[in-house]
């Protein structure tokens, strides 16, 4: 059982016409693929029927099935898919990506952990009675402060992204009672994920206890970390024969 993997995304503002090497969407502020994910699904299919004709055409034993992997940016679907079951007789899964040479890499997948942190304060007019408002917009961007902090005291080979993804309003003139922020934390290993995710969690809380308001967090996907060596041992396992070199 052969899997054939086609990867797509729809992440938000990048619509676009194809063919067109300048910013042109086809929907203004709507969503599209990213890093050449346009081409994935389309080409992995291909490749799903190449094999399949190449079995016939030789008669070998075999089937090949095409996945359709979505939301390949931030959504982790197919960790969901695992869950599901629906790799649960597939010998091997393969799937590309775009580069700037044509070859087999044996590229290391990070562990990642994507959360929402929802800040909750208290509104009120800005000029009239700024003294009994909470700004969770405040909160937000004090954490955001926090966090590039601790940027020169994390490893070196960890990453850490982040997005305003409510801002609580767009009057200035009012203080924002509700914002959130989405923090992406990836690192080497899971071990060193967690912790690296407790400080974050940390940093949210010392934010809100500045702003006198409150926090909570949703973890919204999270992967394990896979090196090329790890999938090999597992392979290893699961056929007794040895893998030649």
């Amino acid at each position: 059982m052969i899997a054939l993997l086609g990867e797509y995304d729809a992440l938000p503002g990048l619509s676009q016409q194809a063919g067109v090497a300048e910013p042109c969407p086809i929907d203004a502020g709507g969503n599209g693929h990213g890093c050449g994910h346009n081409l994935l699904g389309t080409a992995a299919l291909q490749a799903a029927t190449a094999v399949k004709d190449y079995l016939q055409q030789h008669q070998l034993s075999g089937t090949v099935r095409f996945y359709g992997c979505p939301a390949e940016e931030g959504g982790s679907s197919k960790g969901f898919m695992v869950k599901e079951g629906v790799f649960d007789d597939v010998d091997i899964a393969i799937c590309w990506h775009l580069a700037t040479f044509t070859g087999v890499n044996s590229p290391d997948s990070l562990a990642c952990n994507e959360l929402n942190f929802y800040f909750k304060g208290r509104a009120s007019h800005a000029a009239s009675s700024p003294h009994l408002g909470r700004s969770t917009l405040d909160a937000v961007e004090l954490m955001n402060v926090g966090v590039n902090y601790m940027r020169e005291h994390m490893p070196s080979s960890a990453r850490v992204h982040y997005a305003i993804t409510g801002s609580g309003g767009h009057a200035p003139n009012v203080v924002q009672a509700n914002a959130t922020v989405r923090y992406l934390v990836r690192t080497r290993q899971l071990p060193e994920l967690h912790q690296l995710v407790k400080r974050v969690k940390k940093i949210a809380q010392g934010a809100a206890l500045m702003t006198e308001t409150e926090v909570s967090w949703e973890v919204i996907s999270g992967d394990a970390n896979c090196t090329v060596m790890q999938l090999a041992s597992r392979v290893t396992i699961l056929n007794p024969n040895p893998m030649p070199p």
